[in-house]
């Protein structure tokens, strides 16, 4: 029954992850997807995958599944996150902003590779009971990992906020809001997953994980749910 219910939870969130980029695709004009909205499809995507690769290796349960499957998850979580920081960007600096700042496109994304073929290519992951998925993590790749998803959250919130929110107005003014709102709710997904890894209370504390990143993924959404010359600023 527990098992079940966090499956459900599970699939809830893939089912909404890629909802929204379907929702996300449609508001393509003249063949092209603007740009904000192009990361932030990926960016759901990428949700989604994570947590159908959690269902995948939970129902598997073998060794080989939850280590192939895990680093799979936490690759796109690292991915999600890099272009949940490229929308912000472009919410704030509307798509002129890589051009512009050439160095906040490439050094994260350079980053995220580095990390990406670090968690992909070393042995990292112990398992201690495949078939309940519960693992140990070697310290340097997974510190790597969580830094760099921690840091790219919070600098995304605060910099939504300093530099988007307070000197913006109206409609732009109302999408910040709900990003900001998008990314409060992911944060929390990951202070209760990494709660969830201390107490002994896996239902409840995956059931929460989901939960929180399916409304996360919803509010950023909204933010970019509409029509092509409503989304970008500047």
């Amino acid at each position: 029954m527990t098992e079940l219910i966090t499956y459900i939870f599970e699939f809830i969130t893939t089912i909404l992850s890629f909802f929204a980029s379907l929702l996300l695709i449609k508001q393509k004009k003249d063949s092209q997807v603007p740009l904000g909205n192009m990361f932030l499809t990926l960016a759901s995507s990428f949700v989604g995958i994570y947590a159908l690769s959690t269902i995948i290796y939970s129902i598997i349960g073998q060794e080989w599944a939850v280590i192939v499957f895990l680093k799979l998850g936490m690759i796109a979580i690292l991915m999600a996150v890099l272009l949940l920081y490229f929308t912000m960007q472009v919410l704030i600096y509307s798509s002129k902003w890589i051009k512009i700042h050439k160095l906040s496109f490439w050094v994260p994304l350079c980053t995220s590779l580095v990390i990406s073929f670090v968690l992909v290519f070393t042995d990292y992951i112990i398992v201690i009971d495949a078939k309940t998925a519960e693992t140990h993590f070697q310290p340097i790749p997974y510190t790597l990992f969580a830094i760099f998803v921690a840091f790219m959250l919070i600098y995304s919130t605060f910099s939504m906020y300093s530099f988007g929110i307070r000197k913006s107005t109206g409609n732009s003014r109302k999408r910040m809001q709900l990003f900001f709102i998008g990314l409060l709710f992911i944060i929390g997904s990951l202070i209760i997953d990494v709660l969830g890894n201390i107490i002994e209370n896996e239902v409840i504390f995956d059931t929460l994980l989901f939960t929180t990143l399916s409304l996360g993924i919803i509010f950023v959404a909204g933010a970019f749910y509409g029509k092509k010359r409503e989304i970008e600023t500047g």
